[in-house]
């Protein structure tokens, strides 16, 4: 994967990365259309990061350490991990880290990344790298709690209740760079 450090984050053009304002709000539901469509013509890896340690597979890990550990997902569950793969991906990881591990916890993860494009779902992953994309989900009528994202200036992405208010036709990869269109 081709990485260039800028500050102290680290570029993954490849990367599209979704966060939100919180639960429930529709992130993997946004992640899973991203990755139907793309899908389609090409390898997509999904990735799905989380800061809570949750009963696991031992056959599914990849990388298991005090404070974080990787798996590769291969259920067919009600995961969000899980959904990612039944939404088309080639592959799926599902990296449990604390937030202070999550660069460690990255930098052994990078083996695995392909240079092809990756979706991944984190609330905190933006802090240690620059993607390709940023999309922050809100939901219409609450109040914004996770500002902290929006310093990344992030692509705002509104959900009603009923649909999110995002074309996904217009998510572009070119050269394994993700723009918009």
């Amino acid at each position: 994967m081709t990485r260039v450090q800028k500050d102290t984050r680290i570029d993954y053009p490849n990367l599209l990365l979704i966060a939100g304002n919180g639960r429930n709000v529709g992130k993997t539901y946004f992640a899973c259309r991203v990755i139907e469509m793309l899908s389609e013509t090409l390898p997509v890896t999904g990735l799905k990061i989380t800061s809570h340690i949750h009963e696991h597979s031992s056959d599914d890990v990849l990388t298991k350490h005090k404070h974080f550990v990787i798996l590769q997902e291969k259920q067919i569950t009600g995961k969000d991990s899980s959904l990612m793969l039944q939404a088309g991906a080639k592959q799926v990881f599902f990296v449990m880290a604390e937030p202070k591990y999550l660069p460690e916890a990255l930098e052994k993860l990078s083996p695995y990344l392909p240079e092809t494009p990756i979706v991944c779902e984190s609330g905190g992953l933006h802090e240690i790298i620059n993607p390709g994309l940023f999309f922050f989900i809100q939901s219409t009528g609450t109040p914004l709690r996770k500002a902290h994202h929006l310093i990344h200036n992030p692509i705002i992405v509104q959900n009603d209740g009923e649909n999110l208010k995002f074309d996904y036709n217009r998510i572009q990869l070119k050269n394994n760079k993700f723009s918009l269109a």
